[in-house]
């Protein structure tokens, strides 16, 4: 999944809006950040694999520290530990969540290609395979939580900029030639897109609360 774990991280700032999205940003993708850091590092492996579903291109070769149910929690329970001692245990259930519920997001999209632990079953309910409807689902989660979030707020139009660029950006990734990208590239060019939208979703913030300041 892609904007559709953006999409969490909007309905989480909903119910906790002392967390700041960017934080809710970086923690609903945290596990795809670190897969490809690890990816970069050699650790486990992505390649490309041509398809002309977009969504199918990506060959998850072996990703089990990450993609796998057993290391996405253990990824959420470090999570929590930290900022249960930073920042108290709301801090640290929310952020855990947030980066629990990434695999069960991709559970819906993946073929099965996400192992349950190190070596088991590989799963995936495989939403991917139709690659319209996954394309509009992702779409509307978005859009839905974009407005379950702004619904009845001021100082949106920030907000509303950064839901825009997301809808954009994924459209662009969809409908977009295929073209073939190593795993370096795929992994650089993704770790940057996390960065620049975690970094909107601070310019957002930063308008919300010193307008909620005054």
């Amino acid at each position: 999944m892609f904007v559709g774990h953006y999409a969490f991280g909007l309905f989480l700032k909903k119910k906790f809006r002392e967390i700041p999205l960017w934080t809710l940003f970086i923690a609903v993708q945290f596990v795809d950040i670190i897969a490809f850091v690890l990816v970069l590092l050699g650790v486990e492996r992505i390649s490309y694999r041509a398809s002309d579903n977009p969504f199918l291109r990506t060959s998850i070769d072996y990703v089990p520290f990450t993609h796998s149910l057993i290391g996405n929690s253990v990824i959420a329970g470090i999570v929590f530990l930290v900022f249960l001692k930073l920042k108290g245990r709301k801090w640290g259930t929310v952020l855990a969540v947030a980066v629990l519920a990434h695999w069960f997001f991709d559970l819906v999209v993946h073929v099965p290609d996400m192992p349950l632990f190190h070596g088991g079953a590989k799963v995936g309910l495989g939403l991917w395979k139709y690659p319209l409807t996954a394309f509009l689902f992702e779409q509307g989660l978005l859009i839905l939580a974009g407005y379950y979030l702004l619904r009845g707020a001021q100082h949106i139009k920030r907000h509303v900029i950064l839901i825009v660029l997301l809808l954009t950006g994924f459209s662009v990734m969809f409908f977009a030639p295929e073209a073939e990208a190593t795993a370096s590239q795929a992994s650089i060019l993704s770790i940057s897109l996390y960065s620049v939208f975690a970094a909107l979703a601070y310019w957002c913030d930063r308008r919300w609360y010193r307008a909620s300041s005054k």
